[in-house]
């Protein structure tokens, strides 16, 4: 699991939270999606886990690991969803294609630039670190270009 290598429990009482059995459920959840995922994809892996975790529990504890900067959130494919996913030890980024959903890694160094640019232009000091490009994908393209 991607929050073994990181002290996610440490963390998690720094920030004053409490570490139940149901919140590590739903951080396991997190981390075993390997990306972006909604809350219902959480919920599903998590009562895999323990059958007794419930939608509010989720919700809660997904609050919990954002606030306390394990997991972050991106906008989802449909209005109003949120999408999680756990913090990694570096910094990464993402591109996602609008109609197939498929996610490919941004290089670091290209973002990297990116965010430094943005900084210069409008005098911001970034703090988050996750961007999601969203676009088509090369795949979908040819799809589309041959109707």
């Amino acid at each position: 699991m991607t929050h073994n290598r990181l002290n996610y429990i440490e963390i998690l009482h720094a920030h004053g939270y409490r570490v139940t059995p149901q919140r590590l459920a739903v951080l396991d959840a997190l981390c075993a999606a390997g990306g972006h995922t909604t809350s219902a994809e959480v919920l599903a892996r998590a009562r895999a886990l323990d059958a007794r975790i419930d939608r509010s529990t989720v919700y809660r504890s997904l609050d919990v690991l954002v606030k306390s900067g394990l997991a972050l959130t991106a906008p989802g494919d449909n209005a109003g969803e949120t999408r999680y996913e756990i913090v990694q030890e570096s910094p990464h980024h993402h591109l996602r294609c609008s109609r197939c959903g498929t996610e490919h890694e941004l290089s670091a160094a290209s973002a990297g630039a990116f965010f430094r640019q943005v900084e210069r232009e409008y005098g911001y000091r970034l703090t988050g670190d996750h961007l999601v490009l969203e676009g088509v994908c090369p795949e979908c393209q040819k799809h589309t270009a041959g109707h």
